[in-house]
């Protein structure tokens, strides 16, 4: 009986992965299991097809999967996601086609989290005004008066949009400093909230009167893209800030830069932009009251060994003939062979 075949895909403009890095880390549960693996670093449609359509799984690196590809995988399991988010693979398509979608389900957690909590006291403490002032020369009595008014986070209000696995993780953090957790998200069911002592909001007009600051974390798609938008905004409080650090097109970008100019809201901090590398001319990067980095909510040193973990250990469950732990497509169930829990390696 041949040996099953693993494609793992990379996009070309990055550097080739090596046995004794990311590669090898992915490996250490991959190689509980017999397998044929290959590596293909691709920069074309015509290069991914190649790739995946005689493979029984592919470990796909950020390297975007589209139905006219998905349905050139004649053998394929199951495909095998790092991150967090999956919006640039069709899941329909995969599931069309029998195909679990598998991501890396919180293995940057707490990173992106705590980015978020990081993001929420710099705009609550007005820290890149404060930075800039200081390099400025700009330190007197005069100045600190500028400043106001600065309300005490204690007290206050986050209000989160989307209440997953990242959501749950800045909850617990932002009480920690004695704020208030409200939450919109349609599919929370009661007692999840119960659990966290969090408020769940009927609407996100609610959810935006009520809040100090808002923060996203939500998946892209259908039903998410463009989900923070013109009347959020205008619901918000003047004095309140807005937070993204999941994917920029889950807010309305030109709606937020609205916003801001005609000062509805106090400010916004951004690790996610609708265009990635956001343009030099953005706007948004022009303003002192927006904080901005380059979608890097996710990244530390354990979230970069961790993820190339989890990618082996999903892989190696899929070909042990389980399910794996963060299947994100699960009505594939009814398309496909039933196949055993997911359980540790």
């Amino acid at each position: 009986m041949s040996k099953p075949k693993v494609a793992y895909i990379r996009s070309a403009r990055l550097e080739v992965l090596s046995d004794d890095t990311e590669l090898s880390l992915t490996k250490r549960n991959l190689d509980l299991v017999e397998h044929d693996l290959e590596v293909h670093m691709v920069s074309s449609e015509g290069e991914i097809i190649e790739a995946v359509k005689e493979a029984d799984l592919i470990i796909d690196e950020m390297v975007p999967l589209g139905k006219s590809v998905i349905e050139q995988m004649h053998k394929a399991q199951a495909i095998v996601s790092l991150g967090h988010g999956f919006n640039h693979i069709d899941e329909k398509a995969a599931t069309d086609m029998g195909i679990m979608l598998t991501n890396c389900a919180g293995y940057c957690s707490d990173e992106v989290a705590n980015h978020t909590i990081m993001f929420l006291l710099a705009c609550s403490k007005r820290l890149v005004l404060l930075d800039k002032l200081v390099r400025n020369g700009e330190w007197s009595n005069e100045t600190l008066k500028s400043l106001f008014p600065m309300p005490a986070i204690y007290g206050q209000t986050l209000g989160l949009i989307g209440f997953g696995n990242i959501g749950r993780h800045v909850s617990r953090k932002a009480k920690a400093f004695g704020i208030k957790v409200i939450v919109f998200d349609p599919y929370l069911e009661p007692w999840v909230s119960q659990e966290y002592e969090v408020q769940s909001m009927s609407s996100l007009e609610n959810l935006g009167s009520e809040s100090d600051y808002i923060s996203m974390h939500v998946p892209l798609n259908s039903e998410t893209k463009g989900l923070a938008d013109e009347v959020l905004f205008k619901n918000m409080k003047s004095s309140a800030y807005f937070i993204n650090t999941c994917r920029g097109e889950t807010h309305n970008e030109s709606a937020l830069i609205s916003a801001l100019e005609n000062k509805n809201i106090a400010g916004a901090a951004l690790d996610v932009f609708e265009i990635e590398p956001t343009p030099k001319d953005n706007p948004l990067l022009l303003m002192d009251n927006v904080i901005v980095s380059p979608h890097s909510a996710g990244t530390s040193d354990n979230s970069r060994r961790d993820g190339r973990v989890r990618l082996g250990e999903e892989a190696a469950r899929i070909l042990l003939g389980m399910y794996p732990m963060s299947l994100v497509n699960s009505s594939v169930k009814n398309k496909i062979p039933r196949r055993n829990p997911a359980k540790s390696l």
